[in-house]
């Protein structure tokens, strides 16, 4: 398999993402499937929440949802594997986001330096991630 390099990069950068605790939120999805739900009846709820549930597990994971990701694609799994990396990086800098700014406006210096330390490595795993997804194919 091809792809060897690209996988070994994914559970690098989910290491990555591990040490930093790097993880994620999927309070936005929860909104948006709160007002689908209002609007589509409540034969769909069940369906949304139970993907929300999905969304929710595979984001709080962040790191070991990325390493995971990584070994469904050596599994040939590809798609399914692509799309859990790809969740688990997403979400998790979405999470580094919410860090940096929240330690940003506590203001003081050794809050902001946690939060740049803690989100470098952070930061890098998920860049790691991102690029390592972009360049495996589906054969």
């Amino acid at each position: 398999m091809e792809d060897k390099k690209w996988i070994v990069l994914c559970i690098i950068g989910g290491l990555l993402m591990l040490i930093s605790s790097v993880v994620g939120s999927v309070s936005f999805y929860a909104l948006v499937f709160a007002e689908a739900s209002k609007r589509l009846g409540p034969e769909t709820t069940l369906i949304l929440s139970i993907i929300l549930m999905i969304f929710t597990i595979v984001a709080l994971g962040g790191g070991i949802s990325v390493i995971i990701g990584a070994i469904l694609v050596s599994r040939e799994k590809i798609g399914l594997g692509k799309f859990i990396i790809g969740l688990g990086a997403g979400m998790g800098l979405i999470g580094l986001i919410i860090l940096l700014i929240t330690s940003l406006l506590a203001g003081t210096v050794l809050a902001v330096t946690s939060g740049l330390i803690n989100g470098s490595y952070g930061f890098l795993g998920v860049v790691i991630t991102i690029i390592a997804r972009l360049k495996l194919k589906k054969v």
